[in-house]
């Protein structure tokens, strides 16, 4: 019988595919994704190309070692199996044996390897007695790593060879990155004691900090002192129970995720747990599993597996199979059908996991386990990229517009409860956006359906039917007191007071209505203030037009910033919209104007960069350009597009005082006819008259002396009431009531009791 240890197998060619699990043609490119994973995975940007000395792999991470023992024992194929991966989390790679196949490699094609960082370059030559020797020089690099692999003429390099190490670093920026730390859910009880085994005199207390929740304190306590090769599996075991008790299950979703990343693919994102089976303590690994899908134009079809962000080097092929909407994956623990439609399909998988099992040494992933959350997001994805190119009979491509009108019916019928209820835009896009969903495969925007439906209504000439918008702004009323949101709900039940304003103020600037309020200068003039935070919305348009309906007279203002947008305010309020036609009463403009600010008044003038393209000047109002014309310049239409004065840049006084003015000649009280103030007088008449003869009829018939006297009765009755029991018996006859409700039903029983 012969015997060899299990490093000498890294050192043959006929041999090094085993350990690497790929044939000799791909060695040279698991070689290079080895060295660009272990980069990506200590948080570094990495490149890697083809010179002339060989491949080199950089990146700006934290370095390898300054000490070379340290470096020659890293890369030699007859030391320990070295990883980190038994600690887990959601890294690149699998076992460990990533470096010495790099080294292996060398040493079986005669190669050359070089290692620089810290300042220093280590030029490695592999032995064949497994050890390896190193010269060290000089080196440019003192941030980050350079590795320059050079392999023999045996292992052939070409373009392809660098093709995993791409696809790994293109994808390693995309989304969100786990960076916590392991969790002891993540570990059954035999894999947490090969921790501790593979640790050696390292303390326990540095192991136990590497987990989620676990304060230094607490480590320390539960660790007595001791060493990692101190630990058996019995102390192990108990170890990993107080660990789950001190730290709270992660959830899948903080793994992360590269997330909808690239143009035109479907895309699909399912995420959840595995269990892992023990003979003792159980474990769970949470995955999120990505798969992004485009349909072909012939019926070719392919698939690209990556684990972590990072290629496998697995064999897994894909082909067609009975029905023709199925392909059949196979390799990587898999042999299945899966649905993707009946056109060919490009599918990239990306499966996130703290541990990903392998199968053989060259770390190809047990993906069998995942064949239920697989098969749907597989499933989802491939539905959303025939989607994304659908096309009507006609081989016209479908429009959103056709899709929301198409179904909008059915949607508001869905979302109101079949006219049962009113309804918000929102709710009806959440009844429209399966439709979208179905047809492009892709989250609807909010903002561009809100436009169609103001769009679709504009056409029919009316709101959609029970459809309600949410308040935006408030409508103040004075001598009430009352400030009422400007949503479709209040306007519609909205009834404007009789005889008590006679102007309403549209203000731009929401935060002038409380000055205004504090210094009544709304009772002072009989003005009602009116605002919609920035644009007229259609809800200020339509109070507007509702207090404009009345026999009694009403003027309306608007103030506004001296800017392009607050010019278009005021013409927003007069003019017809999509949604709205022009207002039924009239809006005199008060300012502020760029003439007025700058001429009169010397406010502060703010400027901005005006936009590149000559096309996209700013929008101004139709009176900016009327008043340019009386001298033919345009000067403030020009000047709007890079300058601008806000109300705000006026003191409190000043702008008192400035609305004062503007508003002197409009200033007038409401003062009814004849007939109205008669009739008010006998109604206040009347009250005062009642008032006076109930505190006349009261005081002669000795009312407080009966109060004080039933009070005396009343409180001896109360002595033995259990008052809290009567509130808690009452509370639970009727949850809705508050505490007080009881207590007054008893009071008013016993009242009636003591004064009848």
């Amino acid at each position: 019988m012969f015997q060899r240890e299990e490093w000498t197998l890294f050192r043959n060619l006929s041999t090094i595919g085993q350990k690497a699990g790929v044939p000799l043609d791909r060695l040279a490119e698991i070689c290079c994704k080895e060295l660009v994973d272990n980069a990506l995975d200590a948080g570094a940007k990495a490149t890697i190309d083809r010179t002339m000395e060989g491949v080199v792999i950089t990146d700006n991470g934290p370095g390898i070692s300054a000490d070379p023992d340290y470096i020659v024992r890293l890369f030699s194929i007859n030391r320990p199996l070295i990883s980190s991966k038994l600690i887990r989390l959601p890294m690149r790679g699998a076992l460990g044996n990533g470096l010495r196949v790099v080294v292996g490699a060398v040493l079986a094609s005669r190669g050359t390897l070089t290692v620089e960082n810290f300042g220093l370059k280590f030029i490695l030559t592999p032995q064949n007695d497994g050890s390896t020797s190193v010269e060290t020089e000089a080196s440019s690099v003192y941030k980050g790593t350079r590795i320059t692999l050079c392999l023999g003429d045996a292992i052939p390099v070409n373009r392809d060879s660098l093709s995993l190490s791409e696809v790994a670093i293109s994808m390693a920026p995309l989304g969100d990155v786990y960076k916590g730390k392991t969790s002891p859910w993540w570990y059954e009880e035999e894999a947490f004691f090969e921790m501790f085994a593979a640790s050696g005199d390292r303390p326990v207390e540095d192991i136990l900090e590497l987990f989620h929740g676990i304060k230094p304190a607490f480590a320390r306590d539960l660790a007595n002192g001791r060493i990692a090769s101190q630990i058996d599996h019995h102390v192990a075991r108990n170890l990993l129970i107080a660990l789950r008790e001190q730290s709270t299950k992660l959830s899948p979703a903080k793994l992360g995720k590269m997330g909808d990343a690239f143009s035109g693919f479907g895309y699909q994102h399912m995420k959840g747990e595995i269990p892992i089976k023990s003979a003792g303590i159980a474990g769970s690994l949470p995955y999120s599993i990505e798969v992004y899908a485009v349909s072909n134009d012939d019926a070719s079809d392919t698939i690209t597996l990556l684990v972590n962000r990072t290629p496998v080097t697995g064999d897994l092929r894909i082909s067609r199979i009975k029905p023709s909407t199925k392909v059949g994956i196979f390799g990587c623990g898999l042999s299945h059908g899966f649905e993707v439609g009946r056109k060919g399909v490009t599918l990239y998988v990306n499966i996130t996991t703290p541990f990903m099992p392998i199968t053989t040494d060259g770390k190809e992933p047990d993906l069998l386990r995942y064949i239920v959350p697989l098969a749907e997001a597989l499933k989802k994805a491939c539905a959303k990229a025939r989607r994304l190119a659908a096309k009507d009979s006609a081989g016209k491509v479908i429009s959103q517009r056709s899709v929301i009108a198409d179904n909008l019916d059915d949607a508001i019928a869905k979302a109101s409860g079949d006219g049962s209820y009113r309804y918000s835009l929102r709710q009806l896009f959440y009844a429209v956006r399966p439709y979208m969903l179905e047809a492009f495969g892709k989250e609807p925007d909010y903002n561009y359906f809100a436009q169609m439906i103001t769009d679709i209504e504009a056409e029919r000439g009316e709101d959609l039917p029970g459809i309600y918008r949410d308040a935006r702004g408030t409508l103040y009323h004075p001598h009430l007191g009352e400030d009422i949101p400007l949503g479709t709900m209040n306007v519609e039940k909205y009834q404007r007071p009789a005889h008590t304003i006679r102007h309403v103020l549209y203000l731009e600037k929401e935060g002038f209505n409380n000055l205004l309020k504090d210094t009544k200068w709304p009772e002072r003039n009989d003005c009602a203030l009116l605002t919609s935070k920035g644009f007229a919305s259609r809800a200020a348009r339509d109070v507007i037009d509702l207090l404009g309906d009345s026999e009694e007279e009403l003027y309306f203002y608007c103030i506004h910033d001296s800017d392009a947008s607050g010019t278009l305010i005021y013409q927003a309020l007069t003019e017809a919209t999509r949604a709205r036609g022009a207002r039924k009463v009239k809006v005199i403009n008060l300012g502020l104007d760029p003439w007025e600010a700058v001429n009169v008044m010397g406010l502060q003038v703010e400027t901005f960069k005006e936009a590149s393209d000559s096309k996209r000047k700013l929008p101004v109002a139709n009176y900016v350009h009327e008043y340019d014309g009386e001298d033919g310049k345009g000067y403030w239409a020009d000047w709007l597009q890079t300058r601008r004065v806000e109300l705000n840049a006026m003191t409190s006084p000043q702008f008192l005082a400035w609305l004062d003015k503007k508003f002197e000649p409009y200033k007038q009280k409401v003062v009814p006819d004849h007939q109205v103030l008669r009739s008010t007088f006998n109604d206040q008449g009347r009250k005062a008259i009642e008032a006076e003869l109930a505190r006349k009829i009261l005081k002669e018939a000795g009312f407080e002396e009966q109060v004080a006297k039933a009070m005396e009765h009343l409180a001896h009755a109360a002595g033995e009431v259990d008052f809290e029991q009567i509130v808690r018996d009452g509370l639970e006859e009727v949850p809705e009531h508050r505490w007080d409700n009881p207590l007054g039903q008893v009071a008013d029983r016993m009242a009636k009791r003591t004064v009848g």
